[in-house]
């Protein structure tokens, strides 16, 4: 791949990375697929069986494998797009780390058959200690910023506009002469009448007030002052009463965590006086010489001989007999009696194909084309040994004969 298609790859990786953290599922697939064919894309897709070296790495190369830092932070971010997708799931936790360290392990075979990379079972350790960190401290945020479910905050109401006071209705005037009474109207009953004392007028030399709704900032504000206030509450009792859970949990193990303690101390200790002991001096065993390599078998386009042709084609009165390639290039046409070779000014011999231009006095010009099945020196007379296209023009350019023959290899004579 050149520079350009690399880079333009690379766009594409973090493109796609970006869609998967707002939780795009077809995003996180897409980049898996895509990242997993970055590596064999290198080599044209030329791939092979992969030969993984399954040994378990020790203390001192998984130190070395740790230093790999950009491998580390490549693998929890590749976490952090696991840890979105799988946001539903009850263990989010073990779920987004074996994601990442199988993404680890396909990238290595991956490596391994394309030959780009060793497929070693060590390079898993940069993926599985970037998808431990970076899980780890995902489920802490996670933990510490999720709202509880409780939390509702309401959109403070508007104001009501107060009501216009309805105008009194005009009394009707009685009629000269005729009593008139009080008469509600049908279907509404009269309100009893009022014996509280009647309110004090307002003295005339004050200033007249006007009623004004209260503002919709001054109703929302102290609610929600109230409600933070009521989370931060709850938060501090979850955390007080998880504290109290862990403190509980540590004095009714005591025993138990103080033999942990001590077990881990000794182990630690034997490990240490471990690595500082010399390692022993490597036994050095004579290996047995070794038996030298066969001579390689000579080529069919280096071995000295002739061909004849399975067909035996004429042209202008002269058959087609042999083909000579070693030690010069010429081929051989018969008449009654006579025997007429032509030599090739234009030769081209190599292990796999045959290219010969000769010129065949007052006839034209032959050309021949042919491969070699078998690039070694068979000892079978009757197997065709060269398959070649055979082509005879004329001086003005006119092709008198063409066609493809296979020609058998003989011994010089």
């Amino acid at each position: 791949m050149s520079l350009l298609d690399v880079r333009v790859w690379a766009v594409v990786l973090a493109l796609l990375a970006f869609i998967a953290l707002r939780g795009k599922r077809w995003a996180y697939l897409a980049f898996v697929v895509l990242g997993l064919l970055y590596v064999p894309a290198q080599t044209q897709f030329r791939v092979h069986a992969p030969k993984c070296q399954l040994v378990i790495p020790t203390m001192n190369v998984v130190e070395l494998s740790l230093q790999n830092y950009v491998a580390l932070a490549l693998f929890a971010g590749f976490c952090w797009m696991s840890w979105v997708q799988f946001r539903g799931s009850k263990a989010r936790f073990i779920w987004t780390v074996l994601a990442t360290v199988l993404a680890g392990a396909l990238v290595e075979i991956a490596e391994g058959m394309t030959g780009r990379g060793s497929c070693r079972v060590r390079d898993l350790v940069p993926a599985a200690a970037g998808a431990l960190g970076a899980a780890l401290v995902l489920a802490v945020l996670s933990r510490l910023f999720r709202k509880p479910g409780y939390v509702r905050i309401a959109r403070p109401r508007p104001a009501v506009a107060p009501r216009q006071p309805v105008a009194p209705q005009r009394p009707v005037a009685p009629l000269r002469g005729i009593p008139t009474l009080p008469v509600s109207p049908r279907g509404v009953v009269p309100p009893p009448q009022d014996f509280s004392p009647t309110p004090a007028a307002p003295p005339s030399d004050l200033p007249a007030t006007e009623e004004v709704a209260p503002t919709q900032e001054g109703v929302a504000q102290p609610e929600i002052t109230q409600r933070l206030r009521a989370i931060l509450q709850r938060f501090l009792q979850r955390f007080l009463a998880m504290l109290q859970r862990l403190w509980g949990l540590i004095r009714g193990r005591r025993r138990t965590i103080v033999v942990a303690i001590v077990v881990l101390a000794l182990v630690g200790a034997a490990a240490f006086v471990i690595l500082l002991l010399p390692a022993p001096a490597p036994t050095v065993v004579e290996q047995p010489k070794a038996a030298p390599p066969p001579p390689p078998r000579p080529l069919q386009a280096d071995a000295e001989g002739y061909y004849e042709p399975s067909y035996n084609f004429s042209v202008a009165g002269r058959r087609f007999t042999r083909l000579t390639l070693r030690p010069e290039p010429f081929v051989t046409f018969s008449r009654v009696g006579t025997r007429e070779e032509a030599g090739c000014a234009e030769a081209r011999i190599g292990p796999d194909a045959v290219h010969l231009r000769c010129e065949l006095y007052r006839v034209g010009m032959v050309t021949i084309d042919g491969r070699f099945p078998s690039r070694v020196v068979t000892s079978r007379l009757d197997a065709p040994v060269l398959s070649a296209l055979i082509t005879v023009t004329n001086a003005r350019g006119e092709i008198m004969y063409r066609a493809r023959d296979s020609f058998r290899w003989h011994e010089p004579d």
